[in-house]
C-alpha cells in the first residue's frame, strides 16, 4: 500500500482508526458490576464479634467474558480485616466456591489491595468482609473490583537483544520540556522487573485511578507508590502502568518512560501514552477535577502534539477503547473541552492539496512506516 510523503489529518487518522479496528478483543479485564456504586463503604457495627461478617455484596451480574483472577482495591485503615471471594454455583445442586486472598498488600496509609485466582469461569461473584479483630466504628471502602485472565493482560518480555535506549534518561521526557515533571527519583519509584520494551507515542489516552483524592503533595506521592506497587505485584507488570499522572495540585509525576511501552489498555498499548488523573471522577464520588491539574494535563497533551504523531483525532479515553468506565462520567464529560485546549484550530491546518501539505517531522515519518508495515502484516 503505498503512501504519499505528505499525509492529510484525515488519512491518518483513518489508518490509527483501522489499526484499533483490526487489533484483538478488548475484553480482557472488565470491572465487576455488584449493582451498588463505588466506593464500597462499610464500618464494624457495635457488637461485632471476630469472625463476624462485617459486609456482603450482592452476587454480581454475569460476566461477558471468562476470567482466573479477581483483584480488589481500596482503603482499610484497621488491618483487622479480611476481604473473602465467593463465586456462585453452576446450578442449585452444586455449592458456591470460597476463596480466601492469595497475594495481598496493604500500606501503612490504609491503601491496600486483595488479589485471588481462582479456576477459570464466567459465573457470578461476591465479596464478604469478615471482622478479624477490628475496633467498633473501623471502616472500610472498597473503591475497584476488577476481573481477567491472568495471561490475557500479561506484559510480553521486550525484544531480545539491546534496545534502541538503553539509559533511562535517554528514553524520558527532556529537561527542556515546556512542564515540570516529579521524575522517578522524585517519588521513589522502583526499578521495572525487566527491560522495557521501545515504542514510538503516536496516540493518548486519558484514564483515572478510582483511588484516593490527595489533597496533599505527601498524599500524592503515597498514591502513586501505591498505583505502582499494584500494578507491579497485583497485575504483575513490569512497572506502573502509566506515563503520567497528575494530582490536583496539578503536579506532574512521572510514570513509565515516554519511549517506554506502556500497561494501561489491553491490546492498544504500543505507542499510547497513558496520563491519569489521581482520584475518582465517577458518580458517586465525583472529585473536582481542579483548575490546576487540567492545566497540567493539556501541557501534556500539547507537549505529545508538538513532538509526536498526534493530532486531535488520536486522542482517546480510556473507556473508548476498553471495557471499563475509566476515567468516569465526569472526567469523560470534558474530553471535548480538553481536546479543545490540546488542539487549537491554528494548530490543524487540513490541506485541500496533499501536495501543498508542509513535510512531516522525522517521528510522524515513523510513525506512519511503522502503522504501513502492521497493516500489511495483517
Amino acid at each position: 500500500m503505498p503512501y504519499n510523503k505528505y499525509m492529510t489529518a484525515s488519512r491518518k487518522t483513518a489508518l490509527l482508526a483501522l489499526l484499533l479496528l483490526t487489533a484483538p478483543s478488548l475484553k480482557a479485564e472488565a470491572d465487576v458490576k455488584f449493582g451498588l456504586p463505588y466506593p464500597l463503604e462499610m464500618s464494624v457495627a457495635f457488637g461485632q464479634k471476630d469472625g463476624a461478617v462485617i459486609y456482603e455484596t450482592p452476587f454480581s451480574k454475569k460476566p461477558a467474558e471468562d476470567y482466573d483472577t479477581v483483584l480488589v482495591q481500596g482503603d482499610m485503615p484497621d488491618p483487622a480485616m479480611q476481604v473473602n471471594l465467593t463465586i456462585k454455583a453452576r446450578n442449585f445442586f452444586s455449592a458456591g466456591a470460597d476463596f480466601k486472598q492469595t497475594a495481598f498488600r496493604r500500606f501503612p496509609n490504609g491503601r491496600f489491595w486483595a488479589k485471588y485466582t481462582v479456576p477459570l469461569t464466567r459465573q457470578p461473584l461476591k465479596l464478604r468482609v469478615l471482622n478479624t479483630g477490628a475496633r467498633t466504628g473501623s471502616r472500610l471502602a472498597i473503591y475497584e473490583a476488577e476481573i481477567f485472565v491472568a495471561r490475557a493482560i500479561k506484559e510480553a518480555p521486550a525484544p531480545q537483544g539491546p534496545l534502541p535506549l538503553v539509559t533511562e534518561p535517554a528514553i524520558s521526557v527532556p529537561e527542556t520540556a515546556p512542564f515540570k515533571l516529579v521524575r522517578r527519583s522524585g517519588w521513589q519509584a522502583q526499578p521495572p522487573t525487566q527491560l522495557y520494551t521501545w515504542h514510538e507515542p503516536y496516540f493518548f489516552t486519558l484514564h483515572h485511578t478510582q483511588g484516593n483524592y490527595p489533597r496533599t503533595y505527601e498524599a500524592a506521592v503515597s498514591e502513586v507508590q501505591f498505583v505502582q506497587d499494584y500494578h507491579q505485584h497485583a497485575k504483575g507488570w513490569i512497572d506502573i502502568g502509566y506515563h503520567f499522572l497528575v494530582d490536583p495540585a496539578g503536579n506532574i509525576f512521572e510514570g513509565r518512560p515516554i519511549l517506554a511501552e506502556g500497561a494501561h489498555v489491553v491490546k492498544h498499548n504500543p505507542g499510547n501514552i497513558g496520563i491519569s488523573i489521581l482520584g475518582n471522577y465517577h458518580p458517586p464520588v465525583s472529585n473536582q477535577f481542579t483548575p490546576a491539574a487540567e492545566a497540567s494535563f493539556v501541557a501534556v497533551g500539547r507537549y505529545l502534539k508538538d513532538t509526536y504523531a498526534v493530532n486531535v483525532s488520536s486522542f482517546y479515553a480510556h473507556r473508548d477503547i476498553g471495557n471499563t468506565d475509566c476515567p468516569g462520567d465526569d472526567l469523560y464529560a470534558k474530553k471535548t473541552g480538553l481536546s479543545a485546549l490540546i488542539f487549537t484550530p491554528q494548530d490543524l491546518p487540513v490541506p485541500v492539496n496533499p501536495t501543498d501539505a508542509p513535510p512531516m517531522t522525522p517521528a510522524q515519518q515513523k510513525s506512519l512506516d511503522q502503522l504501513e508495515k502492521y497493516l500489511t502484516q495483517k
